[in-house]
């Protein structure tokens, strides 16, 4: 009896206790944002995707102090895979027969970069399997210069470059945007 008087007792006592508070995790250590990368910098947006065309926007960023002049079409030297093996690809201006896509064959201008400012280029290319005997192939890292004598960038696009087996693909001059 004394046993089971002892255990109600520190029963009791135990269900009146309050749980003592965790501490709190420490808070992140200040961050400061990190600068862009210095010199002419390649990203990519979005893929626009259509009835198994495809058109990846290519943009490029002054981030020099000085103003850029560019003339031509982003170099795109080499279709890696995930291995970053390259692809065998032939890579054309202008829509390079891939599909008729109004102002893709317009061609280049001199255009003037500000710093900070931005030019914008777009690959083309259709994800189409025509033949069964070869596999259908997946870029996912691009290599490219914004023009033939700059040092080139590797880009990964979002969700990759779907070429099927065609492996044909096109590139727009570059231009800027107007509002």
């Amino acid at each position: 009896m004394r046993l089971l008087t002892t255990l109600t007792a520190l029963l009791t006592l135990t269900a009146c206790t309050t749980p003592q508070p965790q501490p709190l995790p420490p808070l992140p250590p200040s961050t400061t944002p990190t600068p862009p990368p210095p010199g002419l910098v390649i990203t990519l947006g979005a893929t626009d995707a259509a009835m198994g065309l495809r058109s990846l926007d290519i943009q490029l960023t002054n981030n020099t102090g000085a103003p850029a002049q560019i003339n031509g079409y982003p170099d795109i030297r080499r279709v890696l895979d995930t291995n970053l093996a390259p692809i065998e690809t032939t890579i054309g201006h202008g829509t390079n027969g891939v599909a008729v896509v109004d102002s893709f064959d317009t061609p280049p201008h001199p255009v003037t970069l500000q710093p900070g400012g931005t030019a914008h280029a777009a690959l083309l290319w259709r994800n189409r399997v025509t033949e069964t005997d070869r596999k259908a192939t997946l870029g996912a890292y691009l290599v490219i210069a914004p023009t033939p004598d700059a040092a080139p960038q590797t880009v990964e696009p979002h969700g990759g470059v779907d070429l099927g087996n065609t492996t044909t693909l096109g590139v727009s001059a570059w231009k800027t945007r107007t509002p």
